[in-house]
C-alpha cells in the first residue's frame, strides 16, 4: 500500500465542468459519450433480467419514471423511489443533494423482482450497506473497500486509496504523491464524472478481478440489448491514458479529447494517478505531458515538398539528452541507433500483422522500445531494468506508457512486473543475462517465457558475440535455440526455450 492521502478539514459544493480540446474532438466524441449514456441506463435494469445482479439502482426524473414504470412491469420488475434528490445541473455528483421545495428533482429508484426490492428497501431502510452491495452485485472485495475509504473515513473521491490499493503501481520518481499504473479498461473508473463506466460501482483497485468480471458480463448485457457500437466505444474510450490529479478540494481529470474539474477531497498536497492506455483516439490532443502522445510527423517525398522554397525551412532538430545513448551503454545515438536497427527491423516483421504487448527485459530507458512502438502503433511496450534512473529516464520518453515501465529485477518471481498474468506477443531478451544468474534464477525466466510469451527476440552485441563466436553460440549457452543459426553473422533472431 502506498502512502495515504492527507486531507484538509473543508469541503467544497458539488461541481462538474467540461472542457473539449478542440472542436473536432467534440464533433466525434460527445454524440458518442450521450449514447453510452443512455445505454448505461438501460444496462444498469437489463442486468437485473439477465441474472448479473438482484438489482439496480439508477436516477431518474419524475416524468421519466412514469414512462420507464411500465417498460420495467412488462419485464417482471417492480420499481420503488428510495430517495429524492436536487439536481446540481450534471451528471454525476459524490454526495447526495438535498431537494429544495419549488426546484426540480429527482428519485433515486431501485429496480428489480419484487422479492430483491423489498429486501433493497429494508437494508436501505436499516442503513446496511452491506446487504446493499450484495443486492447491487458489487464484488466483496470492492465493498469492504467502499466501507473503509468512503463510509469509515469519510472520503468522497476514492481515486487515490484505489490507485495505492492497486498491485504494480509504482511511485513516479522525482514527482512526490505521484503513481503509476496500469489495468483492464473494465475496472477504470476514471470517466465516471462524464457518465462513462463499465460497471456500477467503485472498485478496490485498477486491476479488480471481481471487478473486470462484472464489467464484462454488463458489457455482455449492453450487446445483447443492441449496443454493440456503444460498447465498442466504451471500452475503446476506458483503454485511452488518462491521468487524475487533487489539490485542494477540485480534482482535475486529463483525457485526450476533453478535461474535467470536479469536486475531489480537500489536500494540503497535490496528488496524480496516471492510468496507462493500450490505445489513443485520432482527435486525441498532441503534448508532451501525460496522458497525450505526440503526433507522428508527415512524411515529406517528391518535388512537392520543397516547391514552396523557404515557405518550407529545415526543422531545428532538438538535441538529443546526453543520458539517451549512455543509459544504454553506447557511446552515441549514432550507434545506438546503428545497434537498434536490425532489431528493430525483426521486430516490426514479427509484429506488423497483430501488434500487442511487448516486454524488453532489460529495457534501459525504453529507447529501443520506442522505436518499435514508432514502427508499429498497435503495439504497448511494457520495460524493467534494475536502474532507477534508467527507468525514469523511459517514463520520461513515452509518458503515455509510463506505468508500464518498472524498476525491477527480472529474475525475482515476486517482482511486480510478474503480478499481471498478461500475455506478451514479443519479449526481447540478451541471452547473457541468463549465463550472469544461477541455474534456479534462469530457469524461472525461461519458464516464464515459454508460458507468457508468442515469440521470443534475442539479440547480443560487442564482446558477447565474440566470446562464444557468435549469437547461436550464446543462445545455446544459455538454454535457448536460435531459429536462424545458419547465419554466421547474425546478431538478432527469434528463439525457442530448450525442453
Amino acid at each position: 500500500m502506498h502512502t495515504p492521502i492527507e486531507r484538509l478539514d473543508f469541503l467544497l459544493p458539488d461541481f462538474v465542468r467540461r472542457s473539449w480540446v478542440s472542436d473536432d474532438a467534440r464533433a466525434v466524441w460527445e454524440p458518442r459519450l450521450q449514447r453510452i449514456t443512455h445505454a448505461w441506463f438501460d444496462i444498469e435494469w437489463r442486468a437485473v433480467l439477465a441474472g448479473v445482479r438482484a438489482c439496480g439502482v439508477t436516477i431518474i426524473s419524475p416524468q421519466a419514471f412514469i414512462e420507464k414504470a411500465g417498460v420495467w412491469a412488462a419485464h417482471g420488475l417492480n420499481a420503488l423511489p428510495v430517495e429524492l434528490q436536487g439536481l446540481n445541473g450534471s451528471s454525476y455528483a459524490s454526495t447526495g443533494i438535498k431537494p429544495e421545495l419549488g426546484k426540480p428533482f429527482v428519485y433515486r429508484v431501485v429496480v428489480g423482482t419484487p422479492a430483491s426490492v423489498t429486501a433493497f428497501k429494508a437494508a436501505w431502510d436499516d442503513d446496511d450497506h452491506q446487504r446493499i452491495g450484495e443486492l447491487l452485485g458489487y464484488p466483496a472485495c470492492c465493498h469492504s473497500f467502499f466501507h473503509d475509504v468512503w463510509v469509515q473515513q469519510g472520503m468522497i473521491d476514492t481515486t487515490w486509496p484505489m490507485a495505492a490499493n492497486t498491485a504494480g503501481a509504482t511511485a513516479v520518481t522525482p514527482e512526490p504523491h505521484t503513481l503509476a499504473l496500469s489495468g483492464p479498461p473494465e475496472a477504470n473508473i476514471l470517466w465516471r464524472w462524464m457518465g462513462i463506466r463499465a460497471v456500477p460501482h467503485l472498485p478496490c483497485s485498477f486491476t479488480c478481478a471481481a471487478t473486470v468480471a462484472l464489467g464484462q458480463q454488463m458489457v455482455q448485457v449492453g450487446r445483447d440489448a443492441g449496443y454493440d457500437e456503444e460498447m465498442d466505444w466504451l471500452l475503446e474510450i476506458l483503454s485511452w491514458p488518462v491521468e487524475w490529479s487533487a489539490l485542494h478540494g477540485i480534482a482535475e481529470i486529463k483525457t485526450p479529447v476533453l478535461k474535467v474539474s470536479t469536486r475531489s477531497d480537500a489536500t494540503p498536497h497535490k496528488y496524480v494517478v496516471r492510468r496507462a492506455g493500450s490505445s489513443y483516439p485520432a482527435q486525441g490532443v498532441s503534448g508532451l505531458a501525460f496522458p497525450y502522445q505526440l503526433n507522428r510527423a508527415p512524411r515529406l517525398t517528391g518535388s512537392a515538398a520543397f516547391q514552396r522554397g523557404l515557405d518550407n525551412p529545415i526543422p531545428v532538430q532538438a538535441v538529443p539528452p546526453a543520458w539517451l545513448a549512455a543509459d544504454n551503454g553506447f557511446a552515441s545515438v549514432l550507434a545506438m541507433a546503428q545497434a537498434h536497427d536490425p532489431i528493430v527491423q525483426l521486430a516490426t516483421a514479427v509484429l506488423a500483422d497483430k501488434g500487442g504487448n511487448v516486454i524488453d527485459l532489460g529495457c534501459g530507458n525504453g529507447a529501443l522500445l520506442q522505436k518499435i512502438v514508432t514502427a508499429v502503433a498497435t503495439v504497448v511496450p511494457y520495460g524493467c531494468d534494475l536502474d532507477a534512473a534508467r527507468i525514469a529516464h523511459a517514463q520520461q520518453l513515452q509518458p503515455h506508457f509510463a506505468a508500464n515501465f518498472a524498476c525491477a529485477d527480472l529474475f525475482d518471481p515476486d517482482a511486480p512486473i510478474w503480478a499481471a498474468q498478461r500475455r506478451y506477443q514479443l519479449a526481447l531478451l540478451m541471452p547473457g543475462r541468463l549465463l550472469e544468474v544461477d541455474a534456479a534464477r534462469a530457469a524461472f525466466l525461461k519458464q516464464w517465457l515459454q508460458q507468457h510469451c508468442a515469440n521470443i527476440l534475442l539479440y547480443a552485441y560487442g564482446d558477447w558475440l565474440t566470446r562464444y563466436q557468435n549469437l547461436d553460440g550464446l543462445a545455446a549457452q544459455a538454454g535457448l535455440t536460435l531459429l536462424n543459426p545458419d547465419e554466421d553473422d547474425v546478431v538478432v533472431g527469434l528463439a525457442r526455450i530448450n525442453i
